[in-house]
């Protein structure tokens, strides 16, 4: 009868969109060194360093003034600092990155703004960064 929305119902049964389980919701700030061993949302500011195994995604009220690394990121919010995922990093139309990114595939899609640098594919050992 009465049904809760999930943090994730934004992205219902979608293997590309894994269950989010941290979510910094609108109105919250945070200062400091994020670690999630897992997934995380982030709609809200978020202002240091962000470390997760799995995916960070930057909602559209999201500001994170950052360095990221991750499995995967999705960006539909702001980002400045520099992103570094395993897997891949996606910037929603109407997201902003000011910021260098590393990963396996980069997408921008119509309408993001990107200002800096990207380095794509395989990571070699000993290599700094």
């Amino acid at each position: 009868m009465f049904r809760k929305e999930s943090p994730s119902a934004e992205y219902p049964h979608n293997p590309q969109h894994p269950r989010l389980e941290t979510v910094i919701g609108d109105g919250t700030r945070v200062s400091g060194e994020v670690k999630v061993d897992g997934n995380v949302r982030v709609d809200g500011e978020v202002e240091g360093t962000i470390e997760v195994t799995g995916m960070v995604s930057v909602g559209k009220t999201g500001v994170v003034k950052a360095d990221v690394e991750a499995g995967s990121a999705e960006i539909a919010g702001r980002v400045v600092g520099k992103i570094s995922a395993r897997d891949r990093v996606v910037l929603v139309g109407g997201s902003r990155l000011e910021g260098d990114v590393q990963s396996q595939s980069f997408k921008i899609e119509d309408g993001a703004f990107f200002q800096g640098n990207c380095i794509m594919g395989e990571r070699r050992k000993g290599a700094s960064n």
